[in-house]
């Protein structure tokens, strides 16, 4: 089974909150296309290896869009701006720093009359496969040794998937959604409920 089609049987279980109004109505602010992002909490560097990262872990397939498809990396910056309290603030920024010196980019990523930076997708790729395609003994390990770089692309990964199932693309053209749900069948087998898909709802 690849990505996407766990991606569709997924549940919402990641331990974040329902999505409230107020969180909806972020999720509604980034689903308009934009010339440039320009991110309220992340740093330029670090707005760049989040959507490298978020591209690779829910990439665009035929027929079905990507996460920077749907503005998650964007929405990930204002839910954090937002809601974090500054100790967490300051938790992701270290981790994601933790990440950056762990791929090996630069300190400045567009220096002055040079080409502008560019990691190849591999790095990216390898980073993800080290920690996140893991055992359950090698992710019990990282996590008693308190890994930053573990945990911070454990939360990217699980932040990434919340956004993508909340948002109302995914939400009405991905998963299976009923606005006003009609009669409850409890005997019902998943695939002939919604052909083997989620409830977005």
């Amino acid at each position: 089974m690849n990505r996407r089609d766990a991606l569709k049987n997924l549940g919402l279980s990641l331990g974040y909150v329902i999505a409230t109004p107020t969180i909806l109505s972020m999720l509604q602010s980034c689903t308009t296309p934009e010339e440039k992002w320009t991110p309220l909490f992340f740093s330029d560097k670090q707005a760049y290896v989040l959507q490298k990262l978020v591209d690779l872990i829910l990439p665009k397939t035929k027929g079905i869009p990507g996460a920077l498809d749907v503005n998650v990396p964007k929405f990930i910056d204002l839910y954090t701006s937002a809601t974090a309290t500054d100790e967490q603030k300051e938790i992701y920024k270290t981790g994601l720093d933790a990440v950056i010196e762990e791929l090996g980019i630069p300190e400045e990523l567009n220096p002055p009359n040079e080409k502008p930076f560019t990691l190849e997708p591999e790095k990216f790729d390898a980073i993800l496969s080290k920690y996140l395609s893991l055992t359950k003994a090698e992710r019990l390990a990282y996590a008693e040794q308190e890994n930053i770089v573990f945990e911070t692309l454990m939360k990217i990964r699980d932040q990434t998937v919340w956004a993508y199932k909340s948002s109302k693309e995914i939400g009405k053209n991905v998963l299976a959604y009923d606005p006003i749900p009609g009669q409850q069948k409890g005997c019902v087998s998943v695939e002939k409920a919604t052909g083997g898909r989620a409830w977005s709802l």
